[in-house]
């Protein structure tokens, strides 16, 4: 189904998702600084990156197959709007467990969206279209995530860590107001099929979604996890301030960004197939990893280390969660697909993420850079 607007709607759901970014790293850049408060500590923090995690993992599965069966606008509407007034409460800085329960809130708000983008995607344009179409509607995590270390820093520099919670609050409630209005006429993925939709649990068992668990799973573990942590390890391993930390870990996203920009020259490159793109994926982030397991690695190699190790993440993120849900466009699976992909992801980074908290605090940063260079090494 071909739309006139589809340029706008796709803009206009490009922006919302982006902005989701700035309501999720707003905790990894607001960290030092909150644990410098004592609103939080480091062992607090990873609690928090585990239950987004965990949370956005179930809420994920969830909530893919309820994207094939409902109106895009009312998921993207919906989860914009949640997650906007849990930052904004998120802002008044209530004891843990109240911090914990708004950002579960958000997490399962934000778990409502990427399902129901990838049914507008698939919706508004054709089948090869939509392949280039979601392979530059992807590139919104990276700027989401560039945008989020400008903006907030600017924000918790100049006014405080409690606007680089309001301010991304109130960004998405508006944004999910303009996606309400562009996205009313998309149908939802399994009226635009033409094949029998295949149920849930159907998917769950087909072998072909089965293998694609594994390397899900271990590329969440090293996507959300350096997120979550790239501020605080370069403020305390290298002892810098929050603004000049935001310099270095504006690199990370930014490098970032161009792994899902060249993605498409990649793809083409080893011939059109995304299962050889993640691993090539794996394999550069392997390499780099064994680099960060070095104390001695100076504060550059360090920040350039992430850097490729995210580009390669998204590159591999790309293919799982993007490339590979549009198979299934014919049965109306996408959202169902993208959802199950999406669970494995979160759910490796949400289990990750609290013993990663807990080991960082007694040993520092070095066992999560070795387990993540094993991970990747186990799956070669």
């Amino acid at each position: 189904m071909n739309f006139k607007n589809s340029k706008i709607i796709f803009f206009i759901v490009y922006l919302a998702y982006t902005s989701i970014y700035i309501a999720r790293i707003n905790l990894s850049v607001a960290g030092p600084e909150l644990i410098g408060l004592g609103i939080l500590d480091t062992a607090q923090i990873g609690t928090l990156g585990s239950v987004f995690s965990t949370v956005y993992a179930i809420g994920r599965l969830i909530n893919g197959g309820l994207s094939d069966r409902t109106p895009p606008w009312i998921m993207l509407t919906s989860g914009l709007a949640l997650a906007g007034i849990s930052n904004i409460f998120i802002s008044f800085f209530p004891p843990f467990i109240g911090i914990c329960i708004f950002w579960f809130a958000n997490a399962y708000a934000q778990s409502m969206l990427w399902s129901s983008v990838l049914s507008v995607v698939s919706s508004i344009y054709g089948k090869e279209t939509a392949k280039k179409k979601t392979s530059v509607m992807v590139t919104s995590v990276a700027m989401g995530n560039i945008l989020s270390i400008i903006v907030n820093t600017y924000l918790i520099t100049n006014f405080g860590p409690k606007f680089a919670f309001i301010v991304p609050g109130i960004l998405t409630v508006v944004l999910g107001l303009a996606v309400l209005i562009f996205t009313k006429d998309v149908k939802p993925s399994s009226e635009t099929s033409v094949k029998k939709h295949i149920s849930m649990l159907s998917l769950i068992k087909k072998r072909s979604v089965v293998t694609m668990l594994v390397p899900a799973m271990l590329h969440g573990v090293m996507k959300d996890n350096i997120s979550l942590w790239m501020a605080v390890f370069i403020v305390e391993r290298f002892a810098v301030d929050l603004t000049k930390s935001s310099y270095y870990i504006l690199l990370i996203p930014t490098i970032g960004f161009i792994g899902r920009i060249i993605y498409p020259t990649v793809y083409k490159i080893l011939k059109n197939k995304e299962n050889t793109v993640s691993l090539f994926g794996f394999i550069v982030s392997a390499v780099c990893a064994v680099i960060l397991c070095f104390k001695s690695v100076g504060i550059i190699p360090a920040v350039l280390c992430l850097s490729i190790i995210y580009a390669a993440v998204s590159m591999i993120n790309t293919s799982i969660l993007s490339i590979y849900p549009l198979h299934f466009t014919k049965t109306g699976n996408v959202a169902s697909v993208s959802g199950i992909m999406d669970f494995a992801t979160y759910l490796g980074a949400g289990v990750s993420g609290v013993i990663y908290g807990v080991i960082i605090k007694r040993f520092g940063y070095t066992p999560m850079f070795v387990s993540w260079a094993v991970s990747q090494l186990f799956l070669l």
